[in-house]
């Protein structure tokens, strides 16, 4: 990799414990460093996410009640929307993993399974959730030049439908480090989502709540699944 960035949170609070990037630099000779080094990507960055936001995706579908930990569907291992294929990471290698929970979707990462429940959640629910979770705002926190993600590909005119499929899986839309982690934070809160701090002057402060404590709690579980079941 050329980079990375790790950030430690206490997910209850906001508390910032620990925030690291490389490349970095060194300020007594800052000068032998190219100027990018000088961004912190952290809050200064955004990237497309990928899989991780599907614990996102599950969690509203849950709190939205269109979906159970244990709802199933067929997996085909593929599918075209748009004349656009999308396919499951292990597509080539082993074709569709057949009826499958919510749960092994999670814990195998499969692409059609967040589509399905997206398309149970509907577009226009799924992008309002995306705002509650704040994919499109700053996080607050008190570190210069903080810029906010982006959910634009879903917000033009005559959005297709595979900008949603592929946006259930974490592509096409763009979040900052610390704007996935407060995100996902929010989940391992119970539903509400906190201003990430390093201030120790400053107090924890709820943002917002974004999904129940039910849902919260059946998609948590649902990740220590996905832990437990890894690479199986």
């Amino acid at each position: 990799a050329q980079g990375g960035s790790i950030v430690v949170e206490e997910p209850q609070t906001g508390k910032i414990l620990a925030m690291g990037s490389s490349p970095a630099f060194d300020p007594n000779v800052y000068s032998s460093s190219p100027l990018q080094n000088f961004l912190n990507p952290v809050v200064q960055k955004i990237y497309e996410p990928g899989s991780v936001l599907k614990v996102v995706t599950m969690a509203s579908a849950l709190d939205a009640g269109k979906i159970t930990p244990d709802t199933t569907y067929i997996d085909p291992g593929k599918l075209t929307m748009n004349t656009k294929t999308i396919k499951n990471f292990d597509y080539d290698a082993r074709g569709g993993h057949g009826k499958v929970s919510m749960t092994y979707v999670l814990a195998h990462s499969l692409n059609t399974g967040a589509v399905f429940a997206e398309q149970k959640l509907g577009n226009e629910n799924f992008l309002a959730y995306l705002k509650k979770f704040g994919l499109d705002q700053k996080t607050g926190v008190t570190l210069p030049g903080e810029i906010k993600g982006s959910v634009r590909p879903l917000l033009e005119r005559g959005v297709r439908d595979i900008a949603f499929a592929t946006a259930s899986y974490g592509q096409g839309i763009a979040i900052t480090p610390l704007g996935l982690l407060q995100a996902v934070g929010a989940i391992a809160n119970g539903g509400n989502l906190m201003r990430p701090y390093l201030d120790a002057s400053l107090s924890p402060k709820v943002v917002r709540r974004v999904v129940s404590a039910e849902a919260a709690q059946a998609a948590t579980k649902m990740m220590v699944t996905a832990v437990d079941q890894a690479g199986v």
